[in-house]
């Protein structure tokens, strides 16, 4: 539980699992879900920053460092938060050995709306929601 009292959503791990039991990998991702999943997150962010849930004020940041194969899907790829005190911190991270992090520096209540968000974008791609129709 975070210290604002809020429940978390779900852990972390059950994050990746989720990833993984709806069939998505790298390979499932181009730079056009990317896009889709920062305007998830902004969202949430948004819902939770009024609700009081985040301890901040928090909005991603612009900067998305991105790597890509040559089939266009990410290898890797590393979205950042802001607040007031703070500047590109781990959003979400998709590191290059298949590692997913999330906001490795937050509590719940901070972390709840990037849940939420991916949780929504699993769900998305998996129903062809993706640029290749495939999820």
């Amino acid at each position: 539980m975070s210290c604002r009292g809020f429940e978390p959503v779900c852990t972390n791990n059950e994050l990746r699992e989720y990833f993984s039991v709806k069939g998505l990998t790298y390979d499932s991702i181009d730079e056009g879900d990317i896009l889709i999943l920062c305007m998830m997150l902004q969202k949430e962010l948004k819902k939770s920053n009024k609700a009081g849930e985040t301890s901040v004020t928090m909005t991603l940041s612009k900067r998305v460092d991105m790597k890509k194969a040559t089939n266009g899907h990410i290898t890797e790829c590393y979205i950042y938060m802001n607040a007031h005190y703070f500047t590109r911190r781990e959003c979400i991270s998709f590191n290059r050995d298949g590692w997913i992090g999330f906001a490795g520096w937050a509590d719940d209540g901070n972390t709840n709306p990037l849940r939420r968000a991916f949780l929504a974008w699993c769900d998305y791609l998996a129903e062809g929601g993706g640029a290749d129709g495939k999820g």
